[in-house]
């Protein structure tokens, strides 16, 4: 297999990337399309508080469904509310003092549609919950279908710490990010005249990406003597692909969870296939704890929560005994004989590679010069290493 350090490899979905994180979309059944779909819950990380609202729409003609227009307010037990603000895209933020995201506080939610329809969660309490007590990985070898051949890659665990007076009931979300170069900068490009920049433009070749991971982990320790547990498996990373080229880091947040929400995580993560998680199918029949009580026999989709959480970060880069082995996207490829003249203004600038005399006669995709095309951006992170 070639290996080139300089090549990247993604899923056809990353192409399609407009932002960093990929909002929840499930898929629906035509059956089942058009109901609400509500999506997020109060932490205690800053005060921030933000609720998705949308429609579901059917698998096999799906369609971003996002409402605006909603009225979204947030209450405590104790009768405290909190507005929630229409940014005029399906999201509603709002902020909640610290002062009342203390353990043991109660939260629901109320959402008045703009038909009117009112909608509403329990309430769920916020539940004291350990730091993260230590992510690692550990170099393994995925068995396939062939006996004789094997995925090499890193295998993420997390370890759970908790004490008497802590939850028994998590969820874990992991984000990745990874840097990732072009494999040449611009220099030479045509847009109905060839145009040299010297000394050539660097400033797109590197860039940094990040994708939510998609599968769902839960854990209860109700049935343990103590609660804690070691070596709950998270992602694996194979060595197929360009996340750990030059670097790559994963951020595990550790969600603190009532019961009732954990049931209900913890059924999507039963219901969820391996391969897609959450974002490729949606278990219908998991019920969440929102009801419309204008439209009773209308079902809601989602669960309104509040969760303590707590999150580590992990750095790796230079896997000991891990051959990194993938293709380059990046394919030059020569003029036709018609040259430049030939080239469609549609694909205007076409970028160029100078030959062994300096010509450039050498065409180069997009993505070979400005690694932005793949989805990242060129600015790096505030917590990447120097």
């Amino acid at each position: 297999m070639l290996r080139n350090r300089s090549c990247i490899l993604f899923l056809p979905a990353v192409l399609m990337l407009n932002s960093c994180i990929k909002p929840y979309e499930p898929a629906i059944n035509a059956a089942d399309a058009k109901k609400l779909v509500v999506s997020g819950q109060v932490t205690n990380l800053d005060g921030n508080q933000t609720i998705t609202i949308s429609r579901a729409s059917a698998t096999l003609k799906p369609e971003s469904n996002l409402i605006a227009g909603c009225n979204v307010t947030i209450f405590d037990s104790l009768g405290h509310n909190f507005p929630m603000t229409d940014a005029g895209d399906g999201t509603y933020h709002g902020f909640i003092d610290p002062v009342y995201l203390f353990p043991g506080s109660f939260f629901k939610l109320e959402i008045i549609t703009p038909e009117g329809d009112k909608v509403v969660s329990g309430f769920d309490r916020l539940s004291p919950g350990p730091g993260v007590d230590s992510v690692y990985y550990l170099r393994r070898d995925i068995p396939t279908n062939d006996p004789s051949k094997f995925i090499k890659g890193i295998q993420f665990y997390v370890n759970l710490d908790g004490s008497d007076s802590d939850s028994r009931f998590y969820r874990w979300k992991a984000v990745e990010t990874w840097e990732y170069h072009a494999e040449f900068p611009v220099e030479w490009y045509y847009s109905f005249r060839l145009q040299h920049i010297s000394p050539p433009d660097y400033s797109k070749q590197v860039c940094w990406l990040t994708l939510q991971v998609r599968n769902i982990y839960t854990l209860s320790s109700k049935g343990l003597s103590v609660n804690k547990y070691q070596m709950l498996p998270l992602n694996f990373v194979d060595n197929l692909t360009s996340r750990l080229v030059y670097g790559y880091s994963l951020l595990v947040n550790q969600y603190s969870l009532s019961e009732e929400a954990y049931n209900y995580w913890n059924q999507l993560r039963v219901n969820s296939s391996n391969e897609g998680g959450l974002y490729e199918k949606q278990p219908l029949a998991t019920k969440g704890n929102l009801h419309n009580l204008t439209h009773p026999d209308e079902d809601v989709l989602g669960f309104f929560g509040a969760s303590s959480v707590n999150s580590k970060r992990i750095f790796v880069s230079n896997v000991e005994n891990l051959p990194l082995e993938y293709y380059s996207m990046c394919t030059p490829s020569p003029l036709t004989p018609y040259g430049l003249q030939a080239l469609d203004p549609l694909e205007f600038p076409v970028y160029l590679l100078a030959d062994s005399t300096g010509k450039p006669t050498i065409m180069l995709d997009k993505w070979c010069v400005d690694c932005r095309s793949l989805g990242g951006k060129n600015v790096k992170p505030e917590f990447w290493p120097n």
